[in-house]
């Protein structure tokens, strides 16, 4: 899953937690930070095979360390801790259970696409209810799933506005509606581009470098967006 995993961000922003749009955004992709980086490293392997899937051409064999059950748990709970220290002010642990919730989202989200490669422990029997098997089911899961996290975040969240002279109230409140609908358009674009019209890549590594790109860009299209709407 790619952009699906950042409804998880929006609806959980909707809790109101400390942490920035930005950083729910970063904690839903902290895996695959986590497996870009051990896939360049060549810790963990994955081949690029064309049609290995309808939506996917990736064989992603050897992942102990980020995609495995007790890898995103300990993941999650390391996250969420770090954010409960980050924040003393009687917020920390909510902060970082709500942190935490966004870490794990990864796998539930995972586990409903992938083919069976995500390990329930390190060399054990592998999971996956393999939904990238059809191109029009996964999409319709993943583009719905997140047109229902902007459809909370923005249900929970109102444009910031400012009374300066010359109507920048209006321009500020319009920038509250722009921006999100702005980061939608990106996200379902990335989709559409990665599945029909990203040339495939030379290698492993350069995947995984893009893809590392691609979720800091995207990290700070939402802090714009953060920058935009506040809580209701």
């Amino acid at each position: 899953m790619f952009v699906g995993h950042y409804s998880a961000a929006l609806a959980l922003k909707a809790a109101r937690p400390p942490a920035p749009l930005w950083a729910l955004f970063v904690a839903v992709q902290l895996v695959d930070f986590a497996w870009a980086g051990l896939v360049m490293a060549g810790v963990e392997k994955v081949r690029i095979v064309p049609g290995f899937l309808a939506a996917s051409n990736l064989d992603l064999y050897f992942m102990p360390y980020t995609h495995s059950l007790p890898g995103a748990l300990a993941w999650s709970a390391a996250a969420g801790g770090i954010v409960a220290m980050i924040w003393r002010n009687g917020r920390g642990l909510a902060a970082g259970a709500i942190v935490g919730a966004a870490v794990f989202s990864h796998w539930a989200l995972d586990f409903i696409v992938h083919a069976p490669d995500l390990p329930l422990y390190p060399g054990g029997p592998k999971v996956g209810l393999g939904l990238w098997n059809s191109l029009v089911a996964s999409q319709a899961i993943e583009i719905g799933a997140l047109a229902v996290g902007m459809l909370i975040y923005l249900a929970a969240t109102k444009a910031k506005t400012s009374g300066g002279p010359g109507g920048s109230s209006g321009r500020t409140s319009a920038m509250g509606l722009i921006a999100p609908l702005g980061l939608f358009a990106a996200l379902v674009g990335l989709q559409a581009y990665s599945l029909f019209g990203a040339p495939p890549p030379a290698s492993t590594f350069e995947f995984a470098a893009t893809a590392l790109f691609a979720y800091a860009a995207l990290a700070v299209l939402a802090g714009l967006v953060d920058l935009t709407r506040r809580a209701k």
